[in-house]
Formats: structure tokens, sequence, C-alpha cells
């Protein structure tokens, strides 16, 4: 495999992943458990909200599920899904990003800052953690695949097939990293990055590997983390 031969955005722009998103990740019963677990407590009427790696939209769907106003912001390196998430939400904003960069939002603060189900497949992880907390205003959301044994960061050792997953046949260069990161090392890097934070809860259960991942892994924690900034 050659992770490498296709640019991360071109990946994502591939018409199949838009229609994915169309049909998942879109209502609360999407949503998973761990992911719930903070999510439920956190939601307040009126509140603004940044979703890091947005895809097209669906968090502002489950939002619309359970409050009546809030401010919705979606950032995703895909410009079509982009494009889609304009055309489904059109009274939310939406951003097209660089890798780790949302310099585009320029200084400004969101009181719930969510980053699911992306930091598992960047190499970027570390950064784009970084930029999402500096633009945390009270809490921040995100998740890690993690594990008791060494962390794996190689996509040539553990990687994310992605026309496995949409069905559309093992291409080798449509491949993303598959990030397998020790528990502890994942803990003292996130308070490491989240400087200013008042408290780390975090709540997971095990769950085998994607079936779309190539990876030593038997099993990884699926890990959501809730991180509160100090007012």
């Amino acid at each position: 495999m050659t992770p490498d031969a296709k640019p991360v955005a071109a990946i994502w722009n591939e018409s199949d992943w838009p229609d994915y998103y169309e049909t998942h990740r879109a209502t609360t019963k999407d949503v998973y458990p761990s992911e719930w677990f903070f999510l439920k407590d956190v939601l307040t009427e009126g509140m603004s909200v940044l979703d890091v790696g947005c895809a097209v939209g669906g968090l502002a769907s489950v939002l619309s599920e359970n409050l009546r106003q809030f401010e919705y912001t979606g950032v995703d390196i895909s410009e079509e899904m982009v494009l889609r998430a304009r055309q489904k939400h059109s009274g939310h904003r939406f951003h097209v990003i660089r890798d780790a960069d949302l310099a585009v939002l320029a200084d400004h603060q969101y009181d719930l800052v969510v980053c699911l189900g992306v930091l598992h497949l960047s190499r970027h992880w570390r950064e784009l953690v970084a930029s999402a907390w500096a633009r945390t205003k009270k809490a921040f959301l995100l998740d890690l695949r993690e594990s008791h044994v060494a962390t794996i960061e190689d996509a040539a050792v553990s990687c994310f097939r992605v026309d496995f997953l949409l069905n559309t046949g093992a291409s080798t260069n449509a491949v993303l990293p598959y990030n397998i990161i020790n528990s502890a090392q994942a803990l003292g890097t996130l308070i490491k990055l989240c400087k200013g934070a008042v408290r780390f809860q975090h709540y997971g259960y095990l769950s085998p590997p994607s079936e779309a991942a190539v990876t030593p892994a038997k099993d990884v924690l699926m890990n959501t983390y809730r991180i509160d900034r100090g007012q």
C-alpha cells in the first residue's frame, strides 16, 4: 500500500463519501454511546457550536433534534462535503480548511467544540487538537482510538482502507492512517495540549477495529473525552 499516494482531501471529496454521510451520522440515534454520554449534558439553548470534521453537517441535524436555538459552524477539508453541507443546512456556517489549520475562524471561540470521528484518521491529530482547543470557550469533545499497548501511528502498519468501507473495492492509494494511541500517552498529550483546562473526563468501551482497518490491534478502546476550560 502507498498511504501518501492520494491527498487526504481528495479521498474525502470522492463522491461515495458525501453520499455515505447523507444517510449516516445524521440523527441522534446515530451518535455513539460514548459520544452521547457527554454530548447530552453540554447541550444548552442558544449555545454556539464548532464542528471540526463536519462532513455534510450531520451534527447540525442532531442539535436541531435536541435544541430550539443554537449557532452552528462546521469545518472540513473536503470541498464537496462543505458544498453539500451548505445546501442541506443553509442557516448555518461552513468553511473549507486545510489539514489542522483553523485560521479561517480567526480567534473566534465557541461554547462547545466537537471533533468526533476525525483524529484517529489524521496525521495531524495533535495539531488539530491544539487548534480546536484554542477555539473552545467552555467544553471540548473529542474521541481517540486507544490501547494499553504501544502507540501505532505508522500508516504502513495500521491504516484505514477507505474504498473497502464504501464497498467500491480496496484501492491501494485511498487509505488513511488508523491511529491507535496508548491510553496513558493519550491522556498525557491532551493535558499538555489543552492548557487552561480545569477538568478532563473520558468514557469509552472496547470494540474490534473497524472492518476497514488493516491493523495488528485485536481491539481498541473507543474513548471520548470531555475537556472543560476554566471560566
